[in-house]
């Protein structure tokens, strides 16, 4: 159901955009998630009045069951044109939308990557920057990139070359569908300082969303027959596995 919502950005600029969601409390907590918070949200055709906003201590539930419905556009992004008339309604739709993913490939080189944010494959801080929020569900390294940095960074194009491994070609795929997200952020309103935000806030809730289903399991393990146990843990890691998260290992 279409819902439309009112919001300020930081400039105190005032913009109307709409979202679909499956209910009005659903609509406030995507919305939320993704850092936007709206003034009003009322169903588009009318059929519900506007009230008091849902509490900001909403369950952790309800992001899973969003993004869960978002998960099918989470490997193969597919952005929109970057437009000014998009708005920031446009980004809620697709900050999920992204080839955001774990890597396929050597464990060793993909630890080493996360724990330098890719330094040897990117010779520029900016994309280094980018490239620690490149991997849903893992802490991103602190990085010192200035503003400059990643201005600079979204004028440049990444390619693979011939001598790249796997591991490599993937990031920087998944690097090149950050930065034009990012431009879309920009050209929507908003700025890089504040597209930094949204990606800790977006890696935060998806770090949530393992810990949570690890100690899920952790407890089914304890108290399911075996079978059931097995099958939900087949159950939870497809779910982390449509999200681009990390499997929770078995053992």
């Amino acid at each position: 159901m279409k819902y439309s919502y009112e919001y300020k950005t930081s400039d105190g600029t005032r913009h109307e955009a709409a979202v679909e969601a499956p209910s009005r409390e659903a609509a406030f907590a995507l919305l939320r998630s993704q850092g936007i918070r709206p003034i009003k949200v009322v169903a588009a055709d009318g059929s519900k009045a506007n009230g008091a906003p849902v509490s900001r201590r909403f369950s952790w539930r309800v992001i899973l069951a969003l993004l869960v419905g978002l998960a099918v556009l989470v490997i193969l992004v597919r952005l929109p044109p970057a437009t000014s008339t998009a708005g920031h309604d446009a980004l809620a739709a697709n900050m999920l939308n992204q080839t955001r993913r774990y890597p396929i490939g050597d464990a060793a080189i993909i630890e080493k990557g996360i724990a330098t944010g890719w330094s040897d494959v990117f010779a520029e801080e900016g994309e280094r920057f980018f490239a620690s929020f490149a991997i849903p569900g893992v802490r991103a390294g602190k990085r010192n990139a200035t503003v400059e940095e990643l201005n600079a960074a979204l004028g440049r194009e990444i390619a693979a070359s011939d001598g790249d491994g796997m591991e490599a070609r993937q990031i920087k795929a998944m690097v090149g569908g950050m930065k034009a997200e990012a431009r879309a952020y920009i050209a929507a309103g908003g700025n890089i300082v504040e597209y930094g935000k949204r990606l800790t806030e977006r890696q935060d809730a998806e770090i949530a969303i393992y810990e949570r289903t690890r100690a899920e399991l952790e407890k089914a393990r304890e108290t399911m027959p075996q079978d059931e146990f097995l099958s939900r843990w087949e159950e939870k890691n497809d779910q982390l596995r449509n999200l681009g998260i990390r499997l929770v290992p078995l053992d």
